[in-house]
């Protein structure tokens, strides 16, 4: 896990010496088969959009929230959406896709958003990006992640199942490890994003 405390579909889960459990129960959490979404008794396909907020209209990333009202890890609101020209909306994951819909359309007609939104201070990455651009940045974000798990553990290549795509980046990591790539993330993405504004 890359924190000792997350979510994943509004489910609380925890890392423990056996392995993450879930909060609430303390049973096994099983990456390969999560529960369904706290929120709407879904199940998410790996990938796939969260169900009651698919094909939000100007959105470049979003999260439901899952029914979980603040992030485990941030103790902040559990849903986003962050928009193409990179601007970012936070809420509640108690939201509901019905009043998350209604918070787009909103801000995608100028209008003050609804209660319990607001805007996130800060803007986006890929904020003034063309498509082709972003499209280069995040095929680029494997390898830079690779290059900071280089540097976080001293010169010592990433583990094998990460660089062949069947681990996430922490994979091995102690928790300083973890730490410098996420502080380092933000000096990642700037550099990609020099290099796509010039080679694009």
């Amino acid at each position: 896990m890359l924190f000792a405390k997350d979510s994943v579909h509004g489910h609380v889960i925890e890392d423990t010496p056996d392995g993450p459990v879930y909060e609430d129960d303390r049973t096994p959490f099983d990456a390969g088969n999560p529960r369904p979404c706290k929120g709407c008794n879904r199940h998410i396909a790996p990938g796939a959009h969260d169900p009651c907020i698919a094909n939000l209209p100007g959105a470049y990333q979003a999260c439901c929230g899952h029914g979980l009202d603040r992030s485990a890890v941030t103790g902040g609101p559990n849903g986003y959406v962050a928009f193409k020209d990179g601007r970012t909306i936070r809420f509640s994951g108690l939201c509901g896709g019905e009043r998350i819909r209604q918070a787009v359309n909103a801000v995608l007609a100028g209008e003050p958003l609804p209660e319990g939104f607001q805007f996130d201070e800060d803007r986006m990455w890929w904020e003034g990006l063309t498509d082709a651009q972003r499209n280069y940045v995040q095929q680029q974000i494997p390898q830079g992640l690779a290059r900071l798990v280089q540097e976080a553990k001293g010169g010592e290549p990433p583990s094998q199942a990460f660089l062949q795509g069947q681990a996430m980046w922490f994979d091995g990591l102690t928790q300083e490890e973890k730490s410098y790539v996420l502080a380092s993330m933000r000096r990642m993405l700037a550099e990609l994003v020099q290099e796509a504004l010039s080679r694009v």
